[in-house]
């Protein structure tokens, strides 16, 4: 255990080290745009952002991060809409009923279990640590009556590391608790003997600094199912106490990696994110809380500039308020009082200026982008047209981020909490077909609709062409695979599966109808013929007769018809 204790403590220093060029940076992220994200001080520091307040003279950077966030849990992450479904990537086995079925009950249990846990809570403020500091973090536990709890992280408590595809695969937490919590999470025969005899004598509300690592575990035996062989090593220990008989406080183990980390934009050899719209705007915040606090300074001296009075009112009672009277000996030919300076500035031309950096800062936190459809009176002066070009355009400069979040977020944190609902047997078994079949993951969120309206638009404008064409040429359309082309926008646009019809039920639809058809064609014909039979009236109709052939023509179409 001594050892294991060491490993961890070295691991930690190394990481730290790795992460440190980044630290400063989101020191000053935390300090100009937003005080209560981050922790850079001592672990056992509570309420550290309350004097940090302070440092904010205008809050337009804070205001812009959170419709950022919001933008993307209302885009990416809406808890009162189906963002995501589960499939089996083959169209074959989606189109049974039974694993239709199946996938549309696993949907809703993790739907169910997400709305009663903290999961939509620990998304909300991962979003916004990833358009602050480029990065996010929530490691997601194992949980006896909620199935599971996130844990969402902040900038500057951690630490990742990344396996040699740049998938991060190590995380290492510093954080806090009190004696009384260690005593409740890890229990009394954990805590080293000096803890102990705190413990016992009274201070519980003490903190310790602990450290809990979660790393792949380089030699465990594969047939074991205990947790201390499981592929992911989690340790937890106390940073600054420990003796030899207990040098750590548990080792136990995860089945898979539980935190998920996401990254707004990390290049093959950098573990962090080099880029956010935090750092983007860093240097126009800085500026702008300067122009904020000088444009105070500069009114305040406008309003009550410094006086210079004769040095004999020095004792006399002088009255500033406005109207007020003060009685003062002036020196031979100068004022009693008079301003020593004068300030004079243009503060049209401040706000102006105050302005655009403003403007600056929304549009590094993409705010006209989530905010776009709101402005309705801009919008009705548009064409459809100019509108749809303009979403376009506005989702291109996102895309490339929401895919990185699709894979290093949604996808992992889908991943996790269906093996924890599904160790707990909470996951109805799956159909023997797909048995051993990795699942797919389709994302119906409201960016991820966007960005494939995007993607078919140009199938829609040909199909409509086509149409139009085939009004002179109607077999035009023997081009295009119509069939195909709904299940392609159904797909693009987030129908629910569960109420399209599979390719053999559109078949036996299809059949009937051309059945009915064929027996209404038959029936007409049959309604023909008893009018000629009526016509006939009494013309010989034996079977020598041209009568009498026609008559028996008909019975046979009628029986042919009736079987």
């Amino acid at each position: 255990m001594k050892e294991v204790r060491q490993e961890v403590l070295n691991r930690w220093i190394s990481l730290v080290k790795e992460r440190d060029p980044y630290l400063h940076q989101w020191i000053e992220i935390s300090k100009f745009l937003r005080p209560a994200n981050g922790k850079f001080l001592n672990p056992t520091t509570q309420n550290e952002a309350k004097t940090r307040w302070n440092n904010i003279y205008d809050n337009t950077a804070l205001r812009a991060s959170d419709i950022l966030a919001k933008g993307l849990m209302s885009g990416m992450t809406d808890p009162s809409q189906q963002w995501f479904y589960l499939t089996t990537g083959s169209p074959d086995l989606d189109e049974s009923v039974q694993v239709r079925r199946w996938l549309s009950d696993v949907s809703q249990i993790l739907y169910m279990t997400y709305a009663k846990t903290n999961l939509y809570q620990a998304l909300h403020h991962a979003w916004l640590e990833a358009g602050l500091f480029g990065i996010l973090a929530i490691i997601i536990e194992e949980d006896e009556e909620k199935g599971f709890n996130c844990i969402p992280l902040t900038a500057g408590e951690y630490c990742i590391s990344c396996d040699s595809k740049g998938t991060p695969d190590t995380i290492y937490r510093e954080f806090s608790l009190s004696l009384r919590q260690i005593v409740q999470k890890f229990g009394e025969d954990a805590l080293p003997y000096s803890l102990y005899q705190t413990y016992r004598g009274g201070q519980k509300d003490k903190l310790y600094t602990i450290i809990h690592a979660i790393e792949p575990r380089e030699k465990r035996d594969t047939r074991s199912k205990s947790n201390k062989d499981m592929p992911w090593r989690s340790v937890y220990l106390l940073k600054d106490a420990g003796d030899d008989q207990k040098p750590i406080l548990r080792e136990s183990g995860y089945r898979m990696f539980p935190a998920v980390v996401g990254r707004w934009g990390a290049i093959s050899t950098e573990t962090y994110s080099c880029e956010s719209p935090g750092m983007v705007v860093l240097g126009d915040v800085k500026q702008l809380q300067h122009e904020q606090k000088q444009k105070g300074n500069a009114i305040d001296y406008m309003v009550n500039p410094p006086i210079g009075l004769p040095s004999e009112a020095k004792d006399s009672d002088i009255d500033m308020d406005p109207g007020g009277q003060s009685f003062i000996n002036g020196a031979t030919g100068r004022k009693p009082a008079e301003q020593l300076w004068n300030v004079a500035i243009n503060l049209n031309d401040l706000r102006q200026d105050t302005l655009e950096v403003q403007n600056r800062i929304r549009a590094g936190f993409n705010v006209d982008m989530f905010l776009m459809l709101s402005n309705q009176s801009a919008l009705n002066q548009m064409t459809a047209t100019a509108v749809a070009e303009l979403h376009e355009e506005k989702l291109l400069m996102l895309g490339p981020v929401l895919s990185r979040f699709n894979n290093e977020v949604l996808r992992p944190l889908i991943d996790r909490t269906f093996d924890i609902l599904n160790e707990e047997g909470l996951i109805p078994p799956a159909p023997e077909e797909i048995q051993g079949t990795d699942l797919n993951v389709e994302y119906t969120s409201i960016l991820s609709r966007s960005q494939k309206e995007v993607q078919s638009r140009t199938d829609q404008q040909a199909i409509q062409e086509a149409l139009q064409i085939a009004q002179y040429q109607p077999d035009f359309l023997d081009n295009f695979d119509l069939d195909k082309y709904a299940q392609i926008v159904s797909d693009k646009r987030g129908v629910s599966p569960e109420i399209l019809r599979s390719s053999d039920e559109v078949a036996a639809i299809r059949q009937q109808r051309a059945q009915q058809q064929q027996q209404a064609q038959q029936q007409q014909q049959m309604t023909q013929s008893a009018d000629m039979l009526a016509k006939l009236g009494k013309v010989p109709t034996g079977p020598g007769t041209m009568a009498g052939q026609a008559v028996q023509g008909m019975q046979d179409m009628a029986a042919e018809g009736m079987q």
